[in-house]
């Protein structure tokens, strides 16, 4: 009986927070900055929560009148947030404030290697229809719509088509993965999270440079400016290689901090990108400076050198999606969408 009583007195007493972390809607470390801001404050732990974005104010009243109070009023049973409970409250609060409108849910789980095995199909698609459609060029009579249509569109050498758009939106997704990384780490009062809101600021412009080819106009004012032939004919690749030392330097440190595992991968995505991006950019300048670029043999060249490249930030996202798994709270991405109204959450 006094075990009983112990236990039902716990349940009373139990304060907010822990259910909060048991229904895994915010984490130990959330719930010990909020606990340390309203020392000073006076505010109460559910306004903290809000303000800061980390929880909804709806779902806070949805545990209350559900689980907390009548958990305090009975003190008689246990009441336990299982996993699956968890991932559909913010749903159920959702749906029970709009339970008289139409709404339409969408659930989307990012797993690494599913996530590589769509991309390396998408990649080796569009590199098998570059190559058709430029030994078509070389080899084949005309038919209709290839020389207007099907090779500026897929030519993976060209600009503002498929292959082009299809690299732009790859590295948006990992600006777009170190950028919640980068929150991750904010929250967590890591140290290094300068670094990865860098990397994320730096792929969110590598992606505007792939549409918008921002390198390349650089391409004849430093030709012109240095004279440069031979494996320099592309001239972007001398200030190219330039920042790539300027970057390694700053990033050594942030790279040596990393696990094994990752730090690896890193290493791996960055060779491959210095093989693709920078040295067989070299070969291929040296070839055009002999040849010419109208020639199947430069074609294959140039193919070579955006498959390292796609299979560089494949590598990347790879790595950056395992790090997510293994040492950054589950990403749960929720969509909801109404008549009324559009609703985008994504907690991590």
């Amino acid at each position: 009986m006094t075990s009983d009583r112990t236990q039902i007195g716990r349940l009373q007493e139990k304060p907010l927070g822990a259910y909060l972390v048991e229904a895994g809607l915010i984490t130990s470390t959330q719930l010990n900055m909020a606990l340390n801001e309203q020392k000073g404050s006076g505010k109460g732990l559910g306004q903290i929560l809000v303000a800061k974005g980390w929880v909804e104010q709806p779902i806070i009243e949805y545990l209350m009148a559900k689980v907390v109070l009548p958990e305090r009023k009975v003190g008689k049973e246990l009441f336990h947030v299982d996993r699956n409970d968890s991932q559909n409250l913010a749903d159920r609060v959702t749906t029970q404030s709009h339970s008289k409108l139409p709404v339409r849910e969408f659930r989307f789980h990012l797993s690494a290697p599913k996530t590589v095995r769509f991309l390396l199909v998408l990649v080796f698609g569009l590199i098998s229809i570059s190559l058709l459609v430029q030994f078509s060029l070389y080899y084949l009579p005309n038919y209709p719509m290839r020389d207007t249509v099907l090779v500026p569109l897929f030519n993976v050498d060209g600009e503002q088509n498929f292959p082009a758009l299809y690299s732009c939106l790859a590295l948006l997704f990992c600006a777009a993965i170190l950028a919640i990384i980068t929150h991750e780490k904010k929250v967590m009062g890591d140290r290094y999270t300068r670094y990865w809101g860098a990397l994320a600021i730096i792929f969110l412009f590598l992606s505007l440079d792939e549409i918008l080819s921002l390198h390349e106009k650089t391409l004849e004012p430093v030709r012109t400016a240095l004279q440069t032939g031979g494996i320099f004919y592309f001239a972007w690749v001398i200030p190219a290689s330039v920042l790539v030392v300027v970057f390694a330097l700053v990033f050594l440190r942030f790279l040596a901090h990393l696990p094994t595992g990752t730090r690896n991968l890193f290493v791996m995505a960055g060779t491959i990108y210095l093989a693709g991006g920078l040295d067989m950019e070299m070969v291929n300048g040296y070839y055009a400076d002999l040849y010419g670029t109208e020639s199947i043999k430069y074609v294959i060249l140039v193919t070579v050198e955006e498959l390292l490249e796609m299979l560089c930030i494949i590598v990347f996202i790879y790595t950056l999606l395992s790090y997510m798994s293994k040492y950054i709270k589950g990403i749960n991405i929720q969509v909801s969408a109404s008549i009324h109204d559009k609703k985008f959450k994504i907690s991590v």
